[in-house]
């Protein structure tokens, strides 16, 4: 059975946005444009495995807040990890930052 919340319209949104500015941000430390990314990323190996995993992890968070409990639970709990996973892989802060308002909004429900 799937949990629905009573804000999910607002945790979708929230969660979307967060996965289109992490894909942009990412994109634009890839291209050395000023963003507003956690750490710089340097030319080599690191970069590169940066890149990938960071594009993955905010692929995955549309992918959440688009089309919910299909390919990853719609969770307060997964909307935690991903906002952790974005932070570690170089998404921004706004891309976390929305991630965890809707992180907020599911645990407050889930209260």
């Amino acid at each position: 059975m799937k949990k629905h919340y009573k804000n999910e319209g607002i945790m979708k949104i929230l969660t979307v946005l967060g996965g289109i500015i992490g894909l942009v941000t990412i994109i634009l430390g890839a291209l050395n444009i000023e963003n507003y990314s956690f750490i710089n990323i340097e030319i080599g190996l690191n970069a590169v495995l940066t890149l990938i995993v960071g594009l993955v992890v905010c692929v995955l968070t549309f992918m959440v807040g688009w089309k919910p409990n299909n390919p990853v639970p719609f969770h307060w709990l997964m909307l935690l990890v991903l906002a952790i996973l974005l932070a570690v892989f170089n998404a921004g802060m706004w891309a976390v930052v929305l991630v965890v308002i809707a992180f907020l909004i599911g645990l407050i429900e889930d209260l």
